[in-house]
């Protein structure tokens, strides 16, 4: 165990696979969470638990939380997305229950004994420090894993760059890296050994300068209010505050240097989006949206396929291109996915993980509640978000020590955990394979590969289809380039029903039917596009040419309207429309 819970923490930060997993930034971390709460729950045949009040809260807390996850995985309408999760973070059932079983185990583990806190601390800046260093030279052009392309935005001097590193988006980058500063100074601050000391240091520096090449306002913040935190427990030394004081005038140098261009874009671009983009009429939606289930929640990772219908057509015209994976807050997130219940078992425990909020570690979850009000949680940030709150939660004198016995039912709760793992990581190593045959110019092989993937749950068929697509535009071969077609429109028509974002699937198809010229399949997928997400101005403004061709004039004007309704005149293309429309 003292290797087996740090051990999980690391590769939930580290791990990436772009070769051999599809979702390389997402599943592999889900696996490892998964596989090491199992291993937890079968680990120990005797487990000593602290006795204090404090611990038994935390302890209730969290088994609310699990039920309030259970309830409302029960009651959704889309059970196998909330038992294992959505495509973009995997946050199921299956994956929250695991992050509380190992936020459990880490506080007994520590309670019984504080001596373990620093090797864990030091696994953690171990893993920490080459996740800093990817961040920074992302910043810097250099990344051998993942093409820039993704996270570079805007053109030429405007261009801004948000290194993800590990995690996938730099603001989940940021939010760990949170954990990290303080961590390290919590290190520093207890070491014996001066290079560890030092190791420490150097981790939590890079750390504080990577969250700032990040890009990341609310990071900022969240270390403002961390430090803060500090300063008002008079916790804040002065060594820490010298090192912040070198750390500002380097950033300084380079923000002004050439190489600080792209920093200098992001304050601009910055400055002129003061209130966060879409965040505040987000809010306000998924305030309305919550009281259609206020009690069970829509279940688990189900906003993307539930929200659509429920977007304001204010947030529509404000951002017409905005696709909206979650609230982008956590209490937010647990009241429309997890009910009334989830919400406040989460308040509970913020409000717990405040009361006993104390050191570098008390810092650090200030610091990660700041930034989490503005952002979602996914499993590596949340799973250091209830590290941190077990951290602090045994960190109380225990009077008294109970010994619990191994019981059988731990099985009951292992033997899924560890079953949903397999279940994830085989259709994710066949998409991949499918990805890398692609790639190999190998058709046959790819097919059978994602007929795989499919009986193991697992599919990307938008994305699929468009490779397929592509490679049958590409072939000299005839049979090989209608072989392909037909892969490529197979994968197509089934992703309405296996994708997320189905509107966007429905969008995808009505191209294809397009491209047969099949004129009523394709007003029909619009239609049905239109059903799914009401606001979004592309399938009302595509509906509109569609109709206008096959000799529907006032048809085609409501729908051209409707269209630059949604669209807020974002586009001027979809106004022109509107405007052909009426001079004929």
């Amino acid at each position: 165990m003292s290797y087996l819970l740090p051990g999980v923490a690391a590769l939930a930060s580290l791990l990436i696979l772009p070769f051999w997993s599809f979702s390389f930034d997402v599943i592999p971390k889900v696996v490892v969470i998964l596989a090491g709460s199992a291993l937890a729950l079968l680990h120990p045949r005797q487990v000593p638990v602290p006795r204090t009040a404090t611990f038994k809260w935390f302890e209730i807390l969290v088994a609310v939380q699990a039920l309030a996850i259970l309830l409302a995985t029960l009651f959704s309408k889309h059970h196998v997305v909330s038992l294992v999760g959505s495509t973009w973070r995997r946050s199921g059932l299956f994956a929250e229950i695991a992050v509380l079983i190992l936020a459990v185990t880490a506080a007994q583990f520590l309670a019984t004994d504080r001596g373990r806190l620093r090797p864990f601390l030091r696994i953690t800046v171990l893993a920490a420090f080459p996740v800093a260093i990817y961040g920074i030279v992302q910043y810097f052009g250099f990344d051998p894993f993942m093409p820039s392309s993704g996270y570079h935005f805007g053109e030429g001097r405007f261009m801004i760059v948000r290194p993800p590193a590990t995690l996938g988006h730099a603001t989940y980058l940021a939010t760990y890296l949170l954990y990290v500063v303080f961590a390290g100074a919590a290190l520093a601050q207890s070491e014996t050994r001066r290079a560890w000391r030092a190791w420490a240091i150097a981790t939590s520096g890079l750390a504080g300068f990577a969250i700032v090449l990040s890009g990341t306002r609310a990071a900022l913040l969240g270390l403002l209010a961390g430090a803060l935190f500090l300063v008002v427990r008079k916790q804040l030394r002065w060594r820490w505050a010298a090192g912040a004081l070198v750390l500002l005038a380097l950033i300084a140098a380079l923000y002004v240097s050439p190489g600080g261009e792209k920093l200098r874009a992001r304050v601009l671009w910055s400055s002129e989006d003061r209130l966060g983009g879409a965040r505040l009429l987000l809010w306000r939606d998924t305030l309305r949206m919550s009281a259609g289930r206020w009690f069970t929640g829509y279940g688990p990772e189900t906003f993307t396929l539930e929200f659509p219908p429920h977007q304001s057509l204010a947030l529509a015209r404000a951002f017409p291109e905005f696709y909206h994976e979650s609230p982008h807050n956590i209490f937010l997130d647990a009241l429309v996915s997890q009910g009334v219940l989830g919400l406040l078992a989460l308040m509970a425990l913020a409000g717990l993980g405040c009361v006993t909020a104390h050191g570098p570690v008390g810092g650090a979850f200030v610091a990660m509640l700041v930034i989490q009000q503005f952002s979602a949680f996914t499993l590596p940030t949340q799973l250091y978000f209830y590290l941190c709150m077990a951290i602090l939660v045994s960190d109380f004198k225990t009077e008294r020590v109970e010994t619990r016995r191994w019981r059988p039912f731990q099985w009951v709760l292992a033997l899924p955990l560890a079953c949903a793992a397999l279940y994830l990581a085989a259709g994710d190593v066949l998409l991949a394979s499918a990805r890398r045959e692609l790639d190999r110019g190998d058709v046959e092989s790819a097919v059978r590969s994602l007929d795989r993937a499919r009986a193991w749950g697992a599919s990307a068929d938008v994305y699929f289809s468009r490779r397929f697509l592509a490679f049958s535009q590409a072939s000299s071969d005839t049979g090989t380039r209608f072989r392909a077609w037909q892969y490529a429109m197979d994968a197509a028509a089934r992703a309405p029903n296996t994708a997320e974002d189905r509107q966007n699937a429905l969008l995808n198809l009505a191209g294809f039917y397009a491209m047969q010229n099949n004129a009523t399949a394709v007003e029909r997928s619009l239609r049905e596009a239109i059903a799914a997400a009401p606001n979004w101005f592309k399938p009302h403004w595509l509906l509109a040419q569609v109709l206008a061709r096959d000799g529907h004039p006032l048809e085609a004007e409501a729908e051209a309207r409707a269209a630059v309704e949604r669209d807020g005149e974002k586009d001027p293309e979809v106004s022109r429309t509107l405007e052909q429309l009426r001079r004929r």
